[in-house]
């Protein structure tokens, strides 16, 4: 997929390590290709390398495979040329899609780091997912998993006929780990509707796991629950030898209307 310079707009090219446009701005790319198009540079930003640490060890523990193998069935069957994934994160997910054009966006420099050595098949690029460095109506698909939709800027990337496919937690997804965290568990709420879009298609995912300690922390970590949780939780939590959890996820499709 082309990239647009964040200054002025225009195409970047790649050329001797790289990304070039016509005006003169140049943008270098890191190992494994990816590059760093944020206006505003700076430390800070998205994910830390603790948390991305934490996602990796979770996931590839494949307690969240069955999703996995679900998205890709998915994705394959709206055989898109094209596919922006915001808010990729580490690329677990944005790896798997059967897709020749993949470019994946992240705010989080650790994460687009680690996901650009790891997997060749996809252009990485830091940016906002709010202000993404793509032209207007250039992607078939656009995905986003376990992140804010920025649901104005994907009606301006995304194809007339492109598919829009996201996913967000479930009601009961890790409601085991809440009963041990907080005293009064909650279920999540639904799903915000998306300004602009007509829903498609809407499936419940669940299945159960067996994390142990190790596993049980990395999760922890890797939720808006260890910004949240007093250290009362976090002690029980830590106490924990094993428990079965409930992963569900809710994914939804949508069309422009």
């Amino acid at each position: 997929m082309e990239l647009l310079c964040p200054v002025c707009h225009s195409l970047l090219l790649k050329k001797d390590g790289s990304a070039v446009c016509a005006n003169g701005h140049v943008f270098d790319c890191g190992k494994g290709g990816y590059l760093n198009l944020l206006r505003r540079q700076g430390g800070g930003h998205g994910d830390n390398k603790e948390m991305v640490q934490a996602r990796t060890r979770f996931l590839e523990s494949g307690a969240y495979g069955f999703l996995r193998s679900r998205l890709q069935e998915l994705v394959q069957a709206a055989h898109p040329q094209s596919l922006a994934d915001l808010g990729c994160g580490e690329g677990w997910y944005t790896a798997s899609f059967p897709v020749p054009e993949k470019t994946g966006i992240d705010l989080s420099k650790d994460a687009v780091r680690h996901a650009a050595r790891r997997d060749p098949s996809t252009q990485y690029v830091i940016a906002s997912i709010f202000e993404t460095p793509f032209p207007d109506q250039c992607a078939d698909m656009v995905t986003t998993v376990f992140a804010p939709i920025a649901d104005q800027e994907i009606l301006r990337i995304l194809k007339q006929d492109g598919i829009f496919l996201t996913v967000s937690p479930g009601p009961r997804h890790l409601y085991e780990m809440k009963q041990i965290l907080y005293e009064q568990p909650y279920e999540n709420e639904p799903p915000a509707e998306v300004p602009g879009f007509e829903q498609t298609g809407r499936e419940l995912l669940s299945q159960s796991f067996t994390a142990d300690r190790e596993a049980l922390q990395a999760l922890f970590l890797m939720t808006p629950y260890a910004y949240r949780t007093g250290e009362q939780g976090r002690r029980k939590l830590a106490g924990i030898e094993t428990l079965d959890i409930t992963a569900q996820f809710c994914i939804r499709s949508f069309r422009r209307k």
